[in-house]
């Protein structure tokens, strides 16, 4: 995975576009698998607490975030 961030930090400096390291993560990997719950405003890392007893729903973080969800303050899911 360093070496696709690294390809991806080269890309981006040839073109002009100067990043911070949490930028290039969130370009690097959108598609990270979190898990939500219906009815349900939070997402969470797979195994978490919260979401034990429930029927989760796979889903990646960028599509969560799109959909209004806010990262679980308990498992602290990646938040990019």
């Amino acid at each position: 995975m360093g070496a696709m961030r690294r390809a991806v930090s080269a890309i981006l400096l040839s073109a002009g576009i100067v990043l911070f390291a949490a930028d290039a993560v969130t370009c690097a990997f959108p598609f990270t698998t979190v898990y939500i719950t219906r009815p349900g405003r939070f997402y969470h890392r797979r195994g978490c607490l919260v979401i034990r007893n429930g029927r989760p729903i796979a889903i990646s973080v960028s599509n969560a975030r799109e959909q209004g969800f806010y990262p679980c303050l308990k498992c602290d899911p990646p938040t990019w």
